[in-house]
């Protein structure tokens, strides 16, 4: 799976998928940031990954 198909799946599910956000976590080399992330600061991990992606989710 691409950048823009993992980037797809995750706007198109209504809640996080793990395996999906650290797909997207690793593609952007951000896997460990992902990993010592906790409930309230994966979102920023996450969003920041998409954003060096240059992908939307």
């Amino acid at each position: 799976m691409n950048v823009q198909e993992i980037a797809r799946e995750i706007r198109n599910s209504e809640t996080w998928d793990d395996e999906l956000l650290k797909q997207l976590c690793e593609e952007a080399d951000m896997l460990e940031e992902y990993e010592s992330a906790d409930g309230e600061t994966f979102e920023s991990v996450v969003y920041k990954a998409a954003d060096i992606l240059n992908v939307e989710i």
